[in-house]
């Protein structure tokens, strides 16, 4: 995997968004800034958009992938 970018949403937002980039696909989900529960909205490995019951589990429904797997600080 490669780097994984957090974007900061303004005040008034419960959630920022990241992006997963690798070659050749990007992905991009979204971390709670209370929760800091991890959601994947398009997977970095299939570069499959994820199935709308499995984004905020943080697994690609297509492959697999699990962002849990990942180890980042927030």
């Amino acid at each position: 995997m490669a780097d994984i970018r957090i974007i900061k949403n303004p005040k008034g937002y419960d959630h920022d968004n990241i992006e997963f980039i690798s070659f050749p696909f990007k992905g991009s989900g979204y971390i709670g800034k209370k929760s800091k529960d991890i959601g994947l909205t398009r997977c970095p490995v299939c570069n499959r958009e994820n199935w709308a019951m499995s984004v905020a589990d943080g697994i690609c429904a297509w492959c697999g992938y699990s962002v849990h797997e990942i180890n980042f600080k927030y």
